[in-house]
């Protein structure tokens, strides 16, 4: 964590760079309507609080590439991109083709979404009778160029979609040449040289955060205009703010570490987040808390601070609520559990280092951060930590069939097909077919997702010494803990295939201060056997409606 403080500032100027652009959003949220100190991680039941959890969730991603964490970040982003991607679509009345990948549907989306920005953004809304073939793309085309598609940003930068998508895709199955700023976080801890693609990855991660934020300010635009508040969009829209420079200064320390007592908690981290808040809400008012005009680097982390005073604030609700529907708080079981989680990324970090620069290298530097991210995320309430285990579980297999099966391995590697399934039957692991199905719907955020019956399942796996009416608020800390019990099996499992001597120290570390391994073993094995009951669960209804109804028709035709 000291070592957070080593990331190059080419690496974090991008990254305030994209907060900065967004400008006017949060005096318009509050013009608008949204819930005043709502939870940063929830997506809100009215429109506008919707809209803000898209803008939170841009510095949700910030706080962990500010970190070092560019996986968790890349689960947010990636999933957010797709909430966003639909909303390009469906105003520009772009449909997603039959065969067609999400990566090209994106490019489509958001290069006819954004030709005009911001002046066209609702030529189709209002004429509910337009087609694609009219928009001037072929209805049958095969769409060849669709990776060459591309939306400018700021005066006169480029991004492509499509590559965005498959450059995160990459990254969250640990392929790429963004894998290298995993092992720089998994195994050298943020010290020592940093990656040559870390610059490229928060560059174009920033770009996703930076095409996220702008739809976001589009729809605020359009909802303005609705209510008839026709000073905002003009405000809204200004791409003045877009690829501004923010500043190479990452945020305080204190506002980026885990929400724990004797962490991100501490008093006078909460207080100081705090003042940070007042001053945010009293510039929404149109005062100079500072006695001046605030700096554009200013503005960039006063917003950040904003959110995490909310982050806070929600943390130390949460004590209270537990502490009153239990009686008591035991802070020294949230210790026991941090340092379990914290041994389980260290040692599967140790393992990335030995495997050398490896396929199952990859894997193992995977698990670490995901681990981490999982963890702080999960400390926060926030379901994209089930997005974190889903990568967790997927690289633990991969790492696995490395180890076990080398041959069979090697074919998956080859294959351009592989899904996260395939590793897992390789792995033996086919019962965990319902936990991988329920954190795979954690990892999106498309019209076709239905995150009830996926927290159901997850509910329903759990040890039955749970209560059932605590099952429910559990259920994301148990996945968290069984995927950890797995991920120290398979990390002893690697390393007794790299020396007996690793081997040992790994058995005699978990069986000394985490768990004995008869325990670990029969953990697992009932932890599969509960899953397999649930493989004929179904997810239930989808979780967004209006227009999803819309989008998921369209993804049937």
């Amino acid at each position: 964590m000291r070592n957070m403080a080593k990331i190059p500032r080419s690496a974090v100027e991008p990254v305030t760079s994209a907060l900065l652009s967004i400008g006017f959003t949060d005096f318009a949220l509050r013009e608008l309507g949204a819930t005043r100190g709502r939870p940063p991680s929830s997506y809100g039941g009215e429109w506008v609080d919707h809209l803000s959890w898209g803008v939170d969730s841009a510095y949700s991603a910030a706080r962990l590439l500010f970190s070092g964490q560019f996986l968790g970040a890349t689960a947010i982003l990636r999933s957010q991109f797709e909430r966003w991607t639909e909303s390009a679509a469906y105003n520009t009345n772009i449909t997603h083709r039959k065969g067609e990948s999400v990566a090209d549907y994106a490019a489509r989306a958001w290069a006819k979404c954004h030709k005009n920005f911001p002046f066209a953004r609702r030529e189709i809304r209002e004429n509910p009778n337009f087609s694609e073939s009219e928009s001037g793309e072929a209805a049958d085309s095969t769409q060849s160029s669709t990776h060459d598609l591309s939306v400018i940003i700021g005066k006169d930068h480029k991004v492509h979609p499509a590559e965005l998508m498959n450059s995160m895709s990459n990254l969250l199955h640990s392929r790429g040449p963004w894998v290298d700023v995993l092992h720089w976080e998994a195994g050298q801890l943020l010290d020592g040289t940093p990656p040559l693609s870390l610059g490229e990855a928060s560059n174009k991660l920033s770009d996703v955060m930076t095409l996220n934020l702008r739809q976001i300010r589009l729809c605020l635009a359009t909802l303005a205009e609705e209510e008839g508040k026709m000073d905002l969009p003009h405000k809204v829209l200004s791409r003045s703010f877009e690829r501004a420079r923010g500043g190479h200064n990452p945020p305080a320390f204190p506002s980026l570490i885990p929400m724990l007592p004797n962490a991100g908690l501490l008093p006078g981290v909460v207080a100081g987040l705090e003042d940070a808040a007042r001053a945010h809400d009293s510039v929404m008012r149109g005062k100079r808390p500072a006695g001046r005009l605030y700096r554009d680097d200013e503005f960039a982390l006063l917003y950040f601070y904003e959110r995490r005073a909310r982050a806070a604030n929600w943390a130390l609700t949460a004590f209270d609520i537990e502490k009153e529907r239990t009686g008591s708080l035991d802070f020294d079981h949230l210790k026991n559990r941090d340092f379990r989680y914290l041994v389980a990324a260290e040692m599967v970090g140790l393992v990335s280092v030995w495997l050398g620069r490896t396929p199952a290298a990859d894997a193992a530097a995977a698990c670490s951060s995901a681990m981490r991210s999982a963890y702080w995320l999960w400390l926060e309430d926030d379901d994209r930590a089930l997005a974190a285990l889903r990568v967790l579980l997927e690289q633990c297999g991969r790492l696995r069939v490395w180890a076990e099966k080398p041959d069979k391995a090697e074919k998956l590697e080859a294959s351009t097909s592989s899904t996260p399934k395939d590793w897992l039957v390789a792995a033996g692991w086919r019962r965990l077919s319902a936990l991988n199905k329920a954190l795979g719907e954690f990892s999106h955020a498309h019209a076709n997702i239905r995150w009830d019956g996926a927290r159901e399942i997850l509910q329903k796996i759990q040890h039955g010494d749970v209560d059932p009416e605590d099952s429910v608020h559990m259920a994301r800390g148990h996945a968290l803990d069984a995927l950890t019990f797995l991920l120290i099996a398979e990390s002893i499992g690697s390393a007794s295939k790299l020396s007996p001597a690793i081997d040992a120290a790994f058995r005699e570390l978990v069986d000394d201060v985490l768990i004995e391994e008869n325990q670990l073993l029969s953990g697992r094995e009932a932890l599969f056997n509960r899953t397999l009951l649930q493989k004929d669960a179904s997810l239930g209804d989808y979780s967004f409606r209006g227009p999803a109804d819309t989008t998921r028709k369209s993804f049937t035709q």
